[in-house]
């Protein structure tokens, strides 16, 4: 479960901005909290702000620091520092995670010079009430790294491991978390402690984070999940589908006729999961897929210990047997819906789900329900939901705490602000939808002006159409 997430110069974030998941104290819905060691979490929040404020650009600085952790910064994009500021190419950018792990609390992070792709800082720490204990951290400039002897057990085991961190000690395109966990399955065997590591990785491998044009999506849960219970999720919604088909097909099939690049990351992407599933450790939830929308057609892809396998889903509108409609030929709202099944139907524990624009396409009856399902969900599963949002028919006290509530915006030099509603301390029954459109609370566009094309001046007609904004 994620507590905390801080990032700083990394697109239009400047200095460190930390959003939260930590529950206030507020009393109402305590029954959707996460209990951790010694704190309530939240399970939903949502993010609002005008377009261009940075909302999207915090769950891309998520996907940013999950995907170098996981893949290292050879390829990472170069150009992500917060340009409105010149000095800034020059400076780290700053990244950190404080997750909740098998009911204890640690914070990963790390600085990364992005123009260089330089890693020049990383750490594990164990957050503890009183005082920290720091399970290992390196600098990549001075070459110093530092980490607790306790993990290991033995002698012999111990200077294995001062030998990988050493290695690493001057490298700035790895992360040790990444290559701590690969191949080196023997250090585990009798370190129990040292396990910490591979929960830490799993925990990246496994965020997931959706974005309105993602082809290409994890989905752990449709693994193991019929096309009965996808129906039954998607009749809920009024979308009129009243049959669901899975029909399995090559891969060939799948992916005849794609770009070649689309094709190389999906081939990466099965050799990941693949990986997955070993690190996984033969435990209870070693199946693993993924969702691919390709040429107009949603193939749902499950990973086994054979070769992967393809079905292709189909619909079926209106009782109307053996008429088969792609996910193409489906509404933008209904293909968007299937981001968020994924959700509803996940069966797996301490998910994490970060959704980017989640109304978009949706009428927002839609989105209110969709909503109001998870939190009732939320009551019975320990499961995580982060979404931004324009809609405002959600800003409600009935439906979310005060603190499932954030906003951002810019301020005078063009820079990303998060602020919490409970900032605020508005009252409980406080009708707040108007007043976030009223610009309250910030967040939300203020307009002063109309556009005029050349020949037209602003005293005409128009004039008598239009409130004046002035």
């Amino acid at each position: 479960m994620l507590s905390r997430f801080t990032v700083g110069n990394f697109l239009s974030f400047n200095k460190t901005q930390t959003f939260s998941m930590i529950a206030n104290s507020v009393q109402k819905n305590k029954g959707r909290l996460f209990q951790a060691e010694d704190m309530k979490l939240l399970k939903f929040s949502s993010i609002y702000g005008a377009n261009a404020a940075g909302k999207s650009n915090l769950i891309k600085a998520m996907a940013f620091a999950r995907d170098v952790i996981t893949h290292g910064t050879s390829e990472s994009p170069d150009t992500y520092y917060f340009k409105l500021n010149p000095k800034c190419k020059d400076l780290p950018s700053y990244f950190e995670f404080e997750i909740c792990m098998n009911g204890k609390m640690y914070s990963y992070g790390f600085e990364l010079l992005l123009s260089e792709r330089e890693i020049t800082e990383e750490w594990l720490i164990l957050l503890g009430e009183s005082k920290n204990q720091e399970l290992f951290s390196r600098n990549t400039t001075t070459g110093q790294y530092d980490y607790d002897k306790s993990l290991l057990t033995n002698q012999e085991d111990a200077a294995h491991f001062d030998i990988y961190i050493n290695d690493l000690k001057f490298v700035k395109d790895k992360f040790f978390l990444q290559d701590i966990v690969s191949n080196k399955d023997t250090i585990y065997e009798d370190n129990e402690k040292l396990g910490i590591f591979k929960d830490t990785f799993r925990w990246f491998k496994s965020l997931d984070i959706s974005f309105p044009n993602s082809m290409v999506s994890g989905y752990s849960c449709f693994s193991s999940t019929s096309t009965d219970e996808i129906l039954n999720a998607i009749k809920t919604f009024a979308t009129g589908i009243s049959y669901v088909e899975a029909r399995e097909v090559t891969k060939e099939k799948a992916l005849e006729d794609i770009p070649s690049d689309f094709r190389k990351k999906i081939d990466k992407m099965l050799a990941e999961l693949e990986i997955k599933g070993k690190i996984a450790g033969g435990g209870k939830d070693t199946s693993f897929g993924m969702r691919i929308n390709c040429n107009g057609k949603l193939y749902l892809v499950h990973i086994n210990k054979k070769e992967p396998e393809f079905n292709e889903i189909t619909f079926e509108h209106n009782k109307l047997k053996k008429i088969p409609f792609s996910l193409a030929e489906e509404s933008d709202g209904t293909q968007r819906l299937f981001d968020m099944l994924t959700v509803l139907l996940c069966t797996k524990e301490n998910a994490v789900f970060v959704i980017d624009e989640i109304d978009r396409s949706l009428h927002p009856q839609m989105t209110v329900h969709f909503i109001k399902n998870f939190l009732k969900l939320a009551r019975k599963k320990n499961i995580q939901l982060i979404i931004t949002t324009h809609e405002s028919h959600l800003l409600d006290l009935t439906i979310l705490r005060q603190d499932e509530i954030w906003f951002i915006e810019k301020n005078k030099v063009g820079a990303s602000l998060l602020m919490p509603f409970d900032r605020f301390k508005e009252r409980f029954d406080k009708k707040i939808e108007k007043a976030y459109l009223d610009g309250r609370y910030g967040g939300v566009p203020l307009f002063d002006s109309f556009f005029f094309p050349d020949g037209y001046g602003q005293e005409d007609e128009y004039d008598d159409d239009v409130e004046d904004l002035s």
